[in-house]
């Protein structure tokens, strides 16, 4: 490279591409999603306490849970997600889901971080633990996204991940099944992986992370799991996305 063209990119840096739009952008509070992109993302700021779930019509009352847990409470104690599962928020993250788009997690794991450090950082989280994918998806793909997003913030936040849960039943598409459906289907679908001593979670703060909860039904059935196999003390749940939760 010539001096000058050395001067000039110092003089005149070239802007980083957003991952989402692919256009050359200025500063951004998320690296790697420009502004323009992250303005049409619906991030979840008032949600219900327990599911963490944006509630449309707004009708809760302040601290109060969804119609949906105070049906049925789920087993963990508490979710949170960074936006809704909607318009271009949803297109962002299906490209990183089924677009063969690991590059997208560094910027999704900056959105965990920031929830984390909202919500969990004084919870004495012990771990975090991927939703675990079946190994012929996975195949299929080339990689978990869950994985690759609880990778990224044990990073930021110093907390050991641990890959250990094995899914074993290769469920139906869960988006095409009722919540009842849901539950029938997962159930058996988890396991320990052999060479994994679940004694070294007994009493344990575990931080489940997943890309998105729909119904919650996977997060129910890995925290029932893990608090009733691996003996954990506390079950969390941190998405990047969730469905709301309609009340008409």
């Amino acid at each position: 490279m010539k001096v000058l063209d050395i001067l000039k990119d110092l003089v005149y840096p070239e802007k980083p591409v957003c991952l989402a739009c692919g256009r050359r952008h200025d500063h951004s509070e998320i690296e790697g999603i420009c502004e323009r992109c992250l303005a049409r993302f619906s991030f979840i700021t008032d949600a219900c306490p327990v599911c963490g779930r944006e509630v449309i019509p707004a009708a809760l009352i302040e601290g109060q849970p969804c119609p949906e847990c105070q049906e049925e409470r789920p087993p963990y104690n508490f979710a949170r997600s960074v936006f809704t599962y909607s318009g271009y928020a949803r297109e962002v993250l299906l490209e990183y889901k089924y677009g063969h788009r690991p590059d997208l997690a560094e910027p999704f794991s900056q959105m965990l971080f920031l929830y984390y450090d909202e919500y969990f950082k004084d919870q004495e989280i012990d771990y975090l633990i991927p939703v675990p994918m079946h190994g012929d998806r996975k195949t299929y793909r080339g990689y978990n996204q869950a994985a690759r997003l609880a990778q990224a913030l044990s990073k930021k936040i110093n907390i050991e991940y641990k890959d250990v849960l094995l899914r074993v039943k290769n469920s139906l598409p869960l988006y095409t099944l009722t919540k009842k459906a849901r539950k029938l289907e997962l159930e058996g679908a988890f396991e320990l992986k052999e060479d994994v001593d679940s004694s070294i979670f007994t009493d344990k703060n575990i931080l489940i992370i997943d890309d998105i909860i729909t119904t919650g039904t996977t997060s129910s059935e890995i925290s029932h799991f893990v608090l009733k196999e691996m003996g954990a003390a506390g079950v969390y749940v941190l998405t990047t996305a969730s469905v709301p939760v309609k009340t008409d």
